[in-house]
């Protein structure tokens, strides 16, 4: 679907050097071209500084005499040893060195030569004698073999003949049986006007090269394939009417000639075995041209045909054409035609070796002529849905149209063909709003304008040049409304002339700017500026209009590409530098590289310059976005491109500039979709969602971008078009939940436009079916949405309740009857099901329904309304049939679950024993029954509690027990009565049995039952209540003493020695008792204070003072034991870190935690643990408990406690090693940290009974061991400790592409295992503790002085 369009035509005249040059060659470094003359000179012309810089005469050097003419037969630039070599037909074969301009000879052949010809590696030289031979040299001219050029044989790849089957027996195709006798006609010699000479070409590889020439026993022109060691391989078959060009598809194994038919004028192709491989026409009559040469460019992509006149008028030249060919489907398409007049007729061409769409030609007026070609796809111009989104593609004298908003063809096939009197060299559209008509530029000049009339056509109304394809006719309806000619126009300069053409494609860039101006492009004599034509069409004799040249103005350099902007009218010229000028040479902005495509859109409020360069680097004005980009196109609200790597990617026109560093940049891409490989951008057509791409075998495949997709449903909800959207969504599978989510506000707004616009019960129950509680602006679509979670959130809490509620209110406002299969949707849909609202409203629909009731169904119903089977069947295609058999069943009205019953699988032997058995209960225990088949255990006990009679209370109370309805029994009846009494006693023995002595106790309490509830207190801790229960059962005095002293052990057991000693004194009057207590309980002062109050200072002797130098001895020694060990943990812990430190560095960064369980547990690697702090936030860290975990996921709570407690174990070489050591020396540091209370209450009291000096050691011990603690903090908390960071390795959701999912999960690890995370205990252990500060607990008395 592409044309080629012509980006830079350059001419050099006046030089009358050139004159007579018939063979050349480029250089492709120097970009120099090497000419060769009638007169036996070689001319070097440098075609930028528009000169001749030097001039080789092979007269004067000896090789050629004046009078017999030119005597070189061919010549090759060669770059490696930057020289030229030349060829003479008196078989000299000559090397120039272009440095030192020195002339060699390095070699003559005595009979001659006829041809030259380099391998593509310039590794090889075949030369073709007089002698008919074939003489293969080295790049260094030694020879390597010389072989005749007609051997009698056919090749070393002659075919086997096996002997199956006769000729009469074969398959002759549409031939027919009779091409099994038909006699072979003879072959008729070379035609008339072949030069006879001999043509080489090598294909690309440079592994094989054909040779066409006259064989001298039949004088027909034949094909022979050699190897590239000069051995015959293949012999094509004798053909009649082969002509004299020939060449070798540089990618591919097609050898390209021409054959003249009695009928037609063909170019043929062979394979390399010989044999035909299709052909195509030339658009001539079979003797008005012959074709002197075909070339290909060297991408294999075009074919350059050069063709002369066959029969001219007496006395005058024969014109020259040169045509490029390309093919797409098997389809031969004619791009370009050059015509060249006979006063200015062709006389050599060549491709250039760099640039694979230039071509060198040289003319008999001696003029040098260079043009370079670009692919471009020529579509409409147009930005809304009047644009039928057309692309043109050139074909000879026919342009193909297709407007893919209507169809899409695949080519060769097109909608329709517009036959023109010329071909066409470029097609261009008007811009808005007139974008659908067309100009087309042909090959003389003119512009044909072709305009597509409003309405309908009949066959009969069908312009005569334009002829349906794939949109109809030939009796069938036509599709679409083809264009028709307007007029054939040629442009008049200023004074009213034709404007003059001083050789072909003069005039090129046409571009239709607004509805009545075209411009067009010129270069200047010597290629230093072009000028730019303004051109008029005027209208005013409708009949005959016309296009006069209204201006022109210079541009300041040559124009390499022409762009307007359809939206502003902006017109960019681009110059060959990448410089982006308007038409008065004001910059606009310079590209880094000239950009073979380019286009102006809006983006971000600002208007843009897009380029494209041959080797796919897509800048956005001087910034390059992507550097594999293939094509690109711009959407109403989008710029889409095709990559490399086969996607197709939609960024968004809102974004800024200066924001689009890359193209990899995830959050300015809209989309991006995957794509077949060497996908090409067609066109996108606008206002709509279809992108047609083209495959590189040239098919057409339509997608719709999902970012087209969304941003055309948004403008239809916007507009609220719920039904054009519901349309587009349904096409595209687009999720429901978008109608809600787009907008709430407006969707409650709107919610009865909503329905009415969709107007279906399917249609509103496939959008109730797919609510969820998501967001999809916030998940499926958050790329098209910028918006914060809040903004989205229902103000009811359940979205889909609330949509589910607004939509069946809706409903019962518009017509209940009509979308009654709606409203049952919506009541199933809530989280909640509304099941038993929906068998009612069934229920109701029967009872509307029932013959005879006389009930009129409502207005508007009709034969809307579905019957009660239907809408039942329905709802259990909605919902279980169990479930909804139970539902009915809940609701205990038999008539329903008799109707749901019907309608299931279910066997009526199997439900109606079942519901008369219900049906003979009485109400309440009937109830009870169905709600205790239900599982509705809760209800089931309410209706039991209503039934009278010991029988089910029994049958209350084994419910209750079975299923721990306790609290709810003891609600539904009073307070004080016999049932009352029995459930809550065995609730109390239910929470005592699960030793919840409290809940039990007031249970007990509740029922009356004090001894039971003074016995739950008294083993709960509760004294206080426990003292209450006893007054209530009256003790006396011996009773509340042995209770006291019974509470006092359970207290001093846990540690509540002050309350112990309380109950003791108050209860028992046993003060000696108590203060023991209080002595044992480190309660100095208080112990002190009940001495002297009852007059027991006795006991200060015999409990006191030996209590206070017990507790201070054993504090001493509890803190030099927490000295030592402390310090031994940390002197192990810098060995751990030191070791698995130098173990990372002997195994290198990849090191992972996770092969460590290779080792034994009982084993020191190496004297380390494979846990190291120093790595902690690498990807090898081993803080991680995902590997642990991972093994003991099945594993009961038990096991994963003692893997847990394994994990932190102490002992040298384990796992986890460290962790155990920093674990320990932190619980050290709390413990001696919550030393300094008991320590602070005992010195006073030591230093009161003359124990100074154990307190005062006692007090410096403590100092001592709080200053060691705090020094060995800073050695084991170092500051360059990584914290190991929380949250997954992996990432998983909708904002993860899959290939970065699939990289998480193949990061370093066994078997592709996702790197570990740390568990947030693990996190703890990294941060140092913090000692208090507070030293009130010290006594100054104390302090050394």
């Amino acid at each position: 679907m592409r044309n080629l369009e012509l980006l830079l035509s350059s001419h050099i005249d006046g030089l009358s050097e050139l004159e007579g040059c018939h063979e050349l060659s480029v250089d492709y470094d120097t970009g120099r071209v090497y000419l060769t003359t009638r007169d036996s000179k070689v001319i070097c012309l440098d075609p930028q500084a528009q000169e001749i810089l030097w001039t080789l005469s092979l007269v004067e050097q000896g090789y050629a005499t004046p009078s017999e003419g030119s005597v070189i037969i061919a010549i090759q630039h060669l770059p490696d040893q930057q020289s030229v070599c030349v060829a003479t037909g008196r078989g000299d074969v000559l090397l120039y060195n272009t440095l030192s301009c020195e002339l060699e000879c390095v070699g003559s052949v005595e009979s001659g030569l006829t041809s030259m010809t380099w391998s593509p590696d310039q590794q090889l030289l075949v030369l073709s004698t007089g002698a008919s031979t074939l003489i293969l040299m080295t790049k260094d001219f030694d020879p390597i073999i010389e072989t005749a050029m007609h051997p009698q044989e056919f090749g070393e790849q002659q075919p086997i003949t096996v002997g199956w089957g006769k000729k009469e027996t074969q398959f002759h195709g549409t031939a027919g049986k009779q091409a099994a006798v038909r006699t072979m006609e003879d072959v008729k010699p070379a035609l008339a006007w072949d030069d006879m000479k001999v043509r080489v070409s090598w294909r690309g590889d440079g592994q094989f090269f054909t040779v066409s020439a006259i064989s001298p026993d039949t004088g027909v022109r034949k094909l022979r394939i050699w190897s590239r060691d000069c051995i015959l391989q293949y012999t094509s078959e004798d053909l009649n009417g082969l002509e004299q060009a020939l060449s070798w598809k540089p990618s591919g194994s097609l050898i390209v000639v021409s054959q003249r038919l009695e009928d037609r004028h063909d170019v043929i192709f062979f394979e390399k075995n010989g044999l035909r491989h299709g052909e195509f026409t030339l658009p001539f009559d079979k003797m008005a041209v012959k074709v002197c040469e075909i070339l290909w460019n060297t991408e294999s992509s075009v074919m350059a045909v050069w063709l002369e006149d066959l029969h001219s008028e007496a006395g005058q030249a024969p014109c020259s054409y040169v045509q490029l060919w390309t093919v797409g489907n098997y389809h031969w398409y004619l791009k370009q035609s050059l015509d060249f007049p006979a006063s200015d007729r062709l006389t050599a061409m060549q491709w250039d070796p760099e640039h694979g769409y230039r071509l060198h030609i040289i003319t008999q007026s001696a003029r040098y002529l260079q043009y370079t070609w670009s692919w471009a796809t020529n579509h409409s111009k147009g930005t809304d849905c009047s644009d039928d989104a057309y692309v043109a593609v050139i074909d000879g004298d026919k342009v193909l149209m297709t407007p893919f908003r209507k169809m899409v063809v695949p080519p060769p096939i097109s909608a329709y063909t517009m036959h023109l009197p010329k071909p066409v060299n470029q097609v261009c559209f008007a811009p808005p709003p007139h974008s659908n008509k067309m100009a087309a530029l042909m090959s003389d000049g003119k512009i044909a304008i072709y305009v597509k009339s409003a309405g309908e056509n009949h066959s009969s109304d069908i312009d005569s040049t334009v002829r349906l394809v794939a949109a109809g006719g030939n009796g069938f309806k036509a599709m679409v409304t083809p264009h028709s000619l307007k007029a054939v126009l040629c442009i008049e300069d200023e004074s009213g002339s034709p404007l003059v053409h001083s050789y072909p494609s003069q005039y090129h860039h046409l571009q239709w700017v607004s509805s009545q101006t075209f411009i067009l492009i010129s270069s200047d004599p010597g290629g230093v500026g072009s000028t730019l034509h303004r051109v008029s069409l005027s209208e005013e004799d409708v009949e005959m209009p016309k296009l006069c040249v209204k201006s022109q103005s210079t541009i300041f350099g040559q124009v390499y590409r022409v762009s307007c902007n359809p939206s502003t009218e902006t017109i960019a010229v681009q110059l060959v530098d990448g410089s982006v000028v308007t038409t008065d040479n004001e910059p606009i902005v310079k590209l880094p590289q000239p950009c073979t495509q380019m286009a102006l859109c809006t983006m971000g409020g600002q208007e843009v310059v897009l380029g494209l360069t041959e080797r796919y680097r897509f800048y956005i004005n001087e910034t390059e976005f992507a550097s594999n980009c293939t094509s690109f196109a711009v959407h109403d609200e989008y710029l889409l491109m095709t990559t490399h790597s086969h996607t197709c990617r939609c960024i968004s026109l809102n974004s800024n500039p200066k924001d689009l560093s890359t193209a990899e940049s995830k959050s300015l891409d809209e989309s991006i979709r995957r794509v077949e490989r060497g996908s090409r951008i067609v066109v996108v057509v606008p206002g709509d969602t279809k992108l047609i791409l083209q495959m590189p075998r040239g098919n057409l495949e339509t997608i719709h971008p999902r970012a087209l997709v969304l941003s055309a449903i948004k403008k239809l909800l916007n507009g609220l078009k719920y039904q054009e959207a519901f349309l587009v969504m349904k096409r595209h599978r687009i999720n429901w939940n978008l109608f809600y989510d787009h907008d709430p506000k407006a969707f409650f707004n709107n919610i009865d436009h909503f329905v009415r616009e969709l107007d279906s019960a399917t249609s509103l129950n496939l959008f109730l079916a797919d609510l969820k509680e998501e967001d999809t602006t916030q998940t499926l679509y958050s790329a098209a949405y910028s918006r914060s979670p809040e903004k989205t959130k229902t103000a009811g809490g359940s979205k889909v309740d609330a949509v589910c509620d607004a939509v069946r209110e809706s409903l019962d406002r518009i017509d209940p009857n009509k979308f009654f299969l709606s409203v049952l949707t919506a009541h199933v849909k809530k989280n909640q099901p509304e099941l038993e609202i929906a068998l009612q409203r069934i229920q109701q629909l029967t009872q509307l329904t029932r013959p005879g009731t006389g009930n009129d169904p409502g207005p508007g119903s009709g034969c809307d309304c579905p019957t009660p089977d239907e809408a039942l069947r329905y709802l259990i295609i909605l919902v279980d049939v169990n479930q909804l058999f139970d539902v009915a069943l809940g609701t205990y009205d038999f008539k329903l679950v008799l109707m749901v019953a019907e309608k299931s699988q279910k066997d009526p032997k199997e439900y109606l024993p079942f519901l008369n058995q219900l049906r003979s209960l009485e109400t309440n225990y009937q109830r009870y029954t169905i709600d205790k088949h239900l599982r509705r255990y809760s209800k089931a006990l309410r209706h039991i509690s209503r039934c009278p009679g010991d029988e089910r209370f029994v049958e209350c109370m084994s419910l209750v027990a079975e299923h721990k309805l306790y609290s709810e029994a003891l609600q539904l009846f009073d307070r004080g009565s016999e049932r009352y009494e029995a459930i809550g006693i065995a609730y109390g023995d239910y929470l005592q049995s699960k030793n919840r002595y409290a809940d039990a106790a007031l249970v007990f309490t509740l029922c009356s039952q004090w001894e039971r509830a003074l016995e739950m207190h008294s083993r709960c801790g509760q004294w206080q209540q426990a003292f209450c229960m006893a007054s209530r059962l009256n003790y006396t005095a011996d009773q509340l003493a042995e209770t006291a002293r019974k509470l006092a052990v359970y207290l001093s057991g846990h540690r509540r020695h002050s309350e112990a000693a309380s109950i003791l004194v108050e209860y028992a009057d046993d003060v000696e008792e108590a203060i023991s207590v209080l002595i044992t309980g480190c309660h100095w002062a208080e112990s002190l204070r009940l001495m002297y109050k009852h007059k027991r200072e006795d006991i200060i002797e015999t409990h006191l003072k030996p209590a206070l130098v017990e507790r201070c001895s054993s504090t001493q020694a509890s803190l030099e034991n927490f000295l030592v060990t402390f310090d031994k943990h940390k002197k192990r812990l810098a060995v751990v870190r030191e070791n698995k430190l130098c173990q990372e560095q002997e195994e290198g960064a990849d090191f992972n935690d996770v092969d460590a369980d290779l080792y034994s547990d009982t084993s020191s690697v190496g004297g380390s643990a494979m846990g190291s702090v120093t790595s902690f936030g690498s990807s090898s860290s081993a803080y991680s408990t995902s590997t642990t975990s991972s093994k003991t996921s099945g594993r009961s709570r038990k096991n994963r406690r003692k893997a847990e407690q394994k994990k932190r174990s102490l002992k040298e070489g384990s796992k986890h090693e460290d962790l155990a050591l920093l674990d320990a020396l932190i619980e050290i540091m709390k413990n001696v940290d919550q030393l300094k209370g008991d320590v602070g209450h005992l010195l006073p009291i030591l230093v009161m009974f003359d124990f100074k000096e154990e307190a005062q050691q006692l007090q410096q011990s403590l100092q001592d061991a709080l200053k060691s603690l705090e020094a060995g903090r800073a050695e084991i908390w170092i500051g360059n400790i990584t914290q190991p960071t929380m949250g997954t390795a992996a990432g998983f959701g909708p904002q993860y592409t899959s290939n970065a999912i699939a990289a998480s999960m193949t990061a370093p690890g066994p078997l592709g295992a996702p790197p570990s995370t740390p568990s947030p205990d693990d996190v703890a252990l990294f941060v140092p503790p913090k000692l208090s500060k507070d030293d009130k607990w010290r006594l100054h008395m104390l302090e050394p002085r």
